[in-house]
C-alpha cells in the first residue's frame, strides 16, 4: 500500500472543476482502491484539530489530517499537489503535481507568482499528470518539461444525480444551457451573438448561464438570456436534464469537464473544435470552429430543428460519459503515485 499526502489548501473553497477533480478521486480511491491507497489531507494550518472539520465536510471519510510542517512526521511515501502546482516548498518526498493547462502563460492578466508555481512544480516534482493532450503539448512548450515527465490522464464523469423535479428549471424550458464563468476564452461572447440569430426564428428559446455572471454582456445584449449564477448540484443536473442542448464554444480549455457531464445527463452537445474540447466530447458531440458565430448558431438552430439528430447525439455522448469514468482516472492517477514513489 501506498501513503499518499495530498496537498488539501483549497479543499474548501474550490468548487469549480479543479476541486471536483480532487473530490471525486478521493472518493474512488476510498471505494475503489482501499488496499492501495492510504490518504492524508496536508493543510496550510498547523492547529489541524481547530480546522479539521472545514476539510472533512468536503469529502466523504474521515481522512487522517496533517500540518505542513508536520508532513515529514507523517510516515509518507509521496506527495500529490491537485491545484495547478505546489502551494508550498517545504519538502523533500517525491511529488508528483497536477497542471491541468497552460492558461497561466497563454491567457491575459496572470502574475508571474501564478507561473512561478507552475515552474516550481516543473524543477520539483518526479512527475507531472495533465488533463489532455492538447495541455501537454502547451506545458512542454511553455516549461520545457521533457515529455517523459508529463502523463496525460483524461478527466471522468459521475454518475448522473436520480432525477428530481425542479419546477424553477421546468419554467425556463425550452432553453440553451452554458455552465462556466463568462469570459473571452470561454467563447460566452460568441454564444452571446450566436443566441442573437437563433432568437429571430426561435423567440421562445432562452439562453440559461450557470457560473459566474459578473460580466454583465448578456444582459445588455440583444438575446433572451437567464443569469443564474452558482447553483447547487441538484439545480445544475436538473438544468443538464432539461435543456434543448448544452454549448460550450470555448477557445481555451484545458479538457472541458461541462461537456463530459452534459453527455451524462443526455444533453446535445455543442462545442468548438479548439483547444483540448475534442478530447473530452470525443465523436459525440456536434463540433464548430473557434471563432465562429454564425457557424455555431447554425448548429444550435440545427439541433433544435431535427429531433432525430439532437437523438443520436444525446445516445452518443451517454455511451461517450459512461466510458469516462473518475475510476479510471483515479487509477491512472494512483499509477504515477505508485511509479514516483520508487526509489530512484
Amino acid at each position: 500500500m501506498i501513503r499518499v499526502g495530498v496537498d488539501a489548501w483549497n479543499l474548501p473553497g474550490d468548487h469549480r472543476g479543479i476541486g471536483r477533480y480532487l473530490r471525486s478521486i478521493l472518493r474512488a480511491w476510498s471505494e475503489h482502491f482501499r488496499k492501495r491507497v492510504e490518504t492524508t489531507l496536508i493543510v496550510p494550518e498547523w492547529d489541524t484539530w481547530r480546522v479539521g472539520r472545514r476539510y472533512l465536510r468536503e469529502v466523504d471519510r474521515p481522512y487522517r489530517i496533517v500540518s505542513r510542517r508536520l508532513h515529514a512526521r507523517a510516515h509518507l511515501d509521496v506527495l500529490w499537489f491537485p491545484f495547478n502546482g505546489c502551494s508550498w516548498l517545504e519538502f523533500t518526498l517525491p511529488a508528483v503535481a497536477t497542471l491541468h493547462d497552460a492558461s497561466t502563460f497563454v491567457l491575459p492578466g496572470h502574475a508571474v507568482e501564478a507561473q512561478n508555481i507552475f515552474r516550481n512544480a516543473q524543477a520539483r516534482c518526479r512527475s507531472l499528470v495533465t488533463d489532455s493532450n492538447f495541455s501537454r503539448a502547451e506545458l512542454e512548450r511553455e516549461l520545457a518539461v521533457p515529455p517523459e515527465r508529463l502523463t496525460v490522464i483524461p478527466l471522468g464523469v459521475a454518475q448522473p444525480l436520480a432525477p428530481r423535479e425542479d419546477a424553477a428549471v421546468s419554467r425556463l424550458e425550452p432553453f440553451v444551457l452554458y455552465v462556466g464563468p463568462m469570459a473571452r476564452h470561454k467563447g460566452t461572447d460568441l454564444l452571446v451573438e450566436a443566441m442573437a440569430l437563433v432568437q429571430q426564428r426561435f423567440p421562445e428559446v432562452t439562453l440559461v448561464i450557470a457560473g459566474e455572471t459578473n460580466c454583465k454582456a448578456a444582459e445588455s445584449s440583444r438575446t433572451r438570456t437567464r443569469l443564474l449564477g452558482y447553483v447547487d448540484e441538484a439545480r445544475l443536473a436538473a438544468l443538464y436534464r432539461s435543456c434543448t442542448l448544452f454549448a460550450f464554444p470555448s477557445r481555451y480549455e484545458g479538457f472541458g469537464l461541462p461537456i463530459l457531464e452534459a453527455m451524462s445527463y443526455g444533453a446535445p452537445v455543442v462545442t468548438s473544435r479548439a483547444s483540448a474540447c475534442p478530447e473530452a466530447g470525443g465523436d459525440a458531440a456536434h463540433y464548430v470552429p473557434g471563432d465562429d458565430a454564425e457557424a455555431l448558431a447554425r448548429a444550435i438552430t440545427d439541433i433544435i430543428e431535427d429531433r432525430a439528430y439532437a437523438e443520436e447525439l444525446r445516445r452518443r455522448g451517454l455511451a461517450r460519459a459512461a466510458a469516462m469514468t473518475w475510476e479510471r482516472t483515479a487509477a491512472a492517477t494512483l499509477g504515477v503515485l505508485e511509479k514516483a514513489a520508487e526509489k530512484p
